[in-house]
């Protein structure tokens, strides 16, 4: 009983190797040429198993893109959330989104750059969530700050200009350095919020002598 229990054990551990050798193969592939114009025969290839082995474990594309989307987010350099909720004002904390953000984008861009979420439902809805996550985060982040508006209608104006789409058109499109983008996006994030409220400093009353 127990050696058929082992057996079983690893079978199974065999096939998660062999579905995550697939889905880093076809991250890989997808890099290169996008995913739809990457086929089954390809990453058969690349992940060295036979054609209907990824069939067996990815039936169809939408399935494909979520491993491949989970392999490459497991190793992004993810914004220090906890970090950037603890900064000590506004200010602060727009600068560590800022340079997560940059490194973030950097790393996301060979799959982000084929724009496939128009035409993969998978894609698009993995992106969507993603995006719906940060806009909740950084809700969160502003309504920690004395800010001028609501921040539930200020975080989709922050979660937008940190988005792939401006990074990539100023880096990319526009030829801007990164460093430079970031002062821009700092410079964006801030006004959108406004000027922050005064604080009010009371003198503390005197001794009597």
């Amino acid at each position: 009983m127990a050696s058929r229990s082992y057996s079983i054990d690893k079978r199974r551990q065999l096939q998660s190797e062999t579905r995550a050798r697939i889905a880093a193969a076809a991250a890989e592939l997808h890099a290169v040429k996008g995913g739809v114009a990457t086929s089954y025969a390809e990453i058969a290839q690349r992940a060295g198993v036979s054609l209907p082995t990824v069939y067996n474990h990815f039936p169809n594309l939408g399935e494909l893109i979520k491993a491949c989307t989970s392999h490459v987010a497991a190793r992004a350099p993810m914004p220090a959330v906890d970090r950037i909720l603890a900064a000590a004002d506004l200010q602060a904390a727009a600068e560590l989104l800022v340079a997560d953000m940059d490194k973030l984008n950097a790393y996301f861009e060979p799959w982000l750059v084929w724009r496939e979420e128009r035409v993969v439902p998978a894609l698009d809805e993995v992106m969507a969530r993603g995006r719906k996550q940060q806009t909740a985060m950084l809700a969160e982040l502003l309504s920690k700050h004395p800010v001028s508006a609501d921040p539930h209608e200020l975080a989709p104006v922050w979660e937008t200009l940190l988005g792939f789409d401006v990074w990539h058109r100023m880096v990319r499109e526009h030829k801007l350095p990164r460093t430079k983008v970031r002062a821009i996006l700092l410079q964006l994030l801030l006004a959108v919020v406004g000027p922050q409220p005064a604080v009010t400093v009371y003198p503390r009353p005197r001794r009597r002598s």
